[in-house]
C-alpha cells in the first residue's frame, strides 16, 4: 500500500513518502517538504556517510542552524567539512 502525502507546500505535488524522501536525499527538492521525523532520518543518513553540517544544509536546503540543531537532537557529534571523501 503506497501512501501519499501533501506536507503543507503547494509547489509540491502529491508524493509517496519514499519518493518524496529520496528526492531530498539526491538534493532534488528542499528537505521543508519532509515530515519533521523525516528531516531527522534525512540528517541522520547523510551524517553517518560524513557530511558535515555545511555540506547537509546546502545539499537539503536547510539553514547550518537547523542542520545542527538536528544533528544535536539526534546526540550526534559534528563532522568536519573535510571527512567526507578524504582518502
Amino acid at each position: 500500500m503506497t501512501v501519499t502525502v501533501q506536507i503543507g507546500r503547494p509547489d509540491t505535488a502529491p508524493m509517496a513518502r519514499g519518493r518524496l524522501l529520496a528526492a531530498c536525499r539526491r538534493g532534488d527538492i528542499p528537505a521543508e517538504a519532509l515530515a519533521p521525523a523525516d528531516r531527522d532520518h534525512l540528517v541522520y543518513d547523510l551524517w553517518a556517510a560524513g557530511w558535515s553540517d555545511v555540506e547537509i544544509a546546502t545539499h537539503t536546503y536547510m539553514s547550518t542552524y537547523t542542520t545542527g540543531r538536528i544533528r544535536a537532537r539526534l546526540g550526534l557529534a559534528a563532522h568536519p567539512t573535510s571527512t567526507r571523501g578524504a582518502a
